[in-house]
């Protein structure tokens, strides 16, 4: 793909992001680009008429015996072209403006697609996924690459003008015109060099340091650390990592930039003296008169007009800036298997309810990249309608062990099956799990809207009832505008939730997806921000529904598991191996046990005064 080099300045991977740029342009607005390449050649074809006329007029007017009608109709022809080519580029301004419209929602949807396309999230959670997903949006917001949409056209415009005062240069003197363009488009590729140092290269190396910059800036102008940042007097010490970090990236872009410009002396010093000795020879025809003053004034244009064949002005730099930041996304979207441009996708076919699922994992093992096992050798059924408590130390894999279930996480070996179905490969199968994780999803909508996340689609789904279920009904009941409240202090009206009422909205966006025939209940931690009393109302919420869903919690409160049809235990026989069921029964079976879960449930109960039975 053409982001795959990493190579700077090389023609041949800059030619291929402009290519890949012009194929985004045509695709998401066929006509337009039609009508905007044209527009382009119709300018630069005022440009050198207007070379040629104006010349024609001079010579008209410096002749003895003046031609009146000659000189107007030369006069008339130079206004002509200045006029059209005036109106040629307010068109061709609102022609990309409308492109450019069109490129950024093309370019958004292709970002977007790439985010929430890819079955499993272990590339884009991967160092490289996420500096891929953040540059790319973060580019959605750089003048460079908003200009750089419609720049091509301006480049077009400029080539074309630059070969056309090449033709006059040659039709002059052939050994002047061509040494002028080798000389032009070497200085075009040491400045693509340049850029490419710049933006390419050295922007690269500094992302690390302007991604901390950023987050710094980000803590200090935000409002999730300002009370820590004023209580712990952290506020100095921030500012000062901040600019010491901005600092050295703008230290390293400015090095790095300055070596650029150095490599662009020898070829700006040649293209000089070639410019100067075109001059040299022009004047000696002209003093010869070897060339009328017509042809000298449109020759003292046409050599300067040739610039425009090496010129890197905001059209060049921006529409360089522009192929590189689609190259790049469009490669990492290669590393995962998908297409360019965005082909329309089949979907997974809504999964209709059928009540509690059944879910079967076979010899799994799972390590995340780079790091040792974490699950091996987990064998574990859980039977349609059945309440399973996990349970285990920190680390022993609990969580990673629902990430799987649901099909975000490909196992290193081993099956899992809901229903006899895998939800890795076939994706609609996820529809039938409602999760909560520990980091659920906080949407900055209505309350309305964060229940009904999801399930808008399914038929018979209730938010209200839902809502009374969680006890999420009481919290929106305080809320200023109800159920449309947005849950933001961000917005007018909104207002922040506490972390417990938090739980009680994501636990009914849960229900709502039960109601709506998801036939798998996963809690991971749900009550970590409750106090008892909540949590003993969340459980009597949860075991409504077991005739209806196959529940899986994940916990540390060991008195919540009790309820529980049957608890497994994660845990590792050796310390450096992975974790898989060492224990699993009903809560009574295990505490007679007296293995690992009692003397996790007696050292919880001590804590309480429980007992410990």
């Amino acid at each position: 793909m053409p982001g795959n080099s990493a190579v700077p300045g090389n023609s041949l991977v800059a030619r291929s992001r402009l290519l890949l740029h012009v194929r985004m342009l045509t695709h998401v607005a066929p006509g337009l680009s039609a009508i905007a390449g044209t527009l382009a050649i119709l300018r630069s074809a005022a440009v050198i008429v207007a070379m040629i006329s104006s010349g024609r007029l001079v010579g008209a007017l410096s002749v003895t015996r003046v031609e009146p009608a000659r000189a107007w109709q030369w006069l008339a022809v130079c206004s002509i072209s200045f006029v059209l080519g005036a109106v040629f580029s307010a068109i061709s301004r609102g022609v990309e403006e409308l492109i450019s419209a069109r490129y950024l929602s093309g370019y958004q949807d292709l970002l977007l697609d790439t985010a929430v396309t890819p079955n499993t999230v272990e590339r884009l959670q991967s160092d490289a996924g996420a500096t891929a997903l953040d540059q790319a949006a973060g580019a959605l917001q750089h003048w460079l690459f908003l200009r750089g949409v419609g720049g091509v056209w301006g480049m077009i415009a400029h080539r074309v003008a630059g070969f056309g005062a090449l033709i006059i240069v040659a039709g002059w003197r052939w050994w002047i015109g061509l040494p002028l363009l080798a000389g032009w488009l070497v200085m075009s590729r040491a400045s693509a060099r340049w850029r490419s140092i710049v933006f390419d290269d050295t922007e690269q190396k500094a992302v690390p340091l302007r991604h901390r910059a950023d987050y710094l800036s980000r803590l200090l102008a935000g409002r999730s650390a300002a009370k820590e940042i004023r209580l712990f007097g952290l506020a100095d010490w921030l500012l000062g990592s901040y600019r010491e970090l901005w600092r050295t990236a703008m230290r390293m872009v400015a090095g790095r930039r300055g070596d650029g410009a150095r490599r662009m002396a020898l070829p700006m010093l040649v293209l000089l003296l070639l410019n100067a000795i075109a001059f040299a020879v022009l004047i000696t025809d002209a003093a010869h008169d070897r060339v009328s003053v017509a042809s000298l004034t449109i020759l003292v244009q046409a050599v300067l007009g040739m610039s425009a064949l090496g010129r890197q002005d905001d059209d060049e730099t921006s529409t360089g800036r522009t192929a590189t930041e689609l190259s790049r996304l469009v490669a990492f979207r290669s590393t995962l298997g998908l297409p360019f441009p965005v082909c329309a996708a089949e979907r997974p076919i809504p999964v209709r309810a059928s009540g509690a699922a059944r879910i079967e994992i076979r010899g799994l093992r799972f390590g995340y990249p780079g790091g040792a096992p974490v699950l091996d050798g987990v064998d574990l059924v859980v039977e349609p309608g059945e309440c399973l408590a996990v349970v285990g130390v920190n680390g022993a894999g609990k969580s990673t062990l629902l990430s799987l279930i649901c099909g975000l996480w490909r196992p290193d070996a081993g099956t899992i099956t809901i229903d006899g179905r895998d939800p890795i490969t076939d994706p609609a199968v996820r529809q039938r799990i409602a999760p909560i994780f520990q980091s659920f999803l906080r949407l900055p909508l209505s309350a309305a809207d964060n229940i009904t996340a999801g399930n808008a689609w399914r038929s018979g789904t209730s938010w209200q009832q839902a809502a009374a279920i969680s006890g999420a009904d009481q919290v929106i009941a305080e809320l200023p505008a109800g159920a449309a409240t947005p849950l933001s202090g961000q917005f007018t009206g909104g207002t922040e939730l506490s972390g417990g009422q938090w739980q009680r909205v994501a636990l009914a966006r849960a229900i709502a997806a039960i109601d709506a025939g998801a036939g798998i209940l996963a809690l991971d931690e749900p009550s970590a921000a409750l106090d008892v009393r909540a949590e003993v109302a969340l459980f009597d919420s949860v075991l409504r529904h077991r005739d209806r869903t196959t529940t899986l919690l994940i916990t540390h409160r060991l008195s919540s598991v009790r309820y529980a049809d049957r608890i497994v235990v994660l845990g590792s026989p050796d310390e450096d191996g992975g974790a898989r069921v060492i224990e699993h029964g009903r809560h009574d079976e295990l505490i007679g046990l007296n293995g690992r879960y009692a003397e996790m449930f007696r050292l919880q109960a001590s804590r309480f005064g429980q007992v410990t039975r």
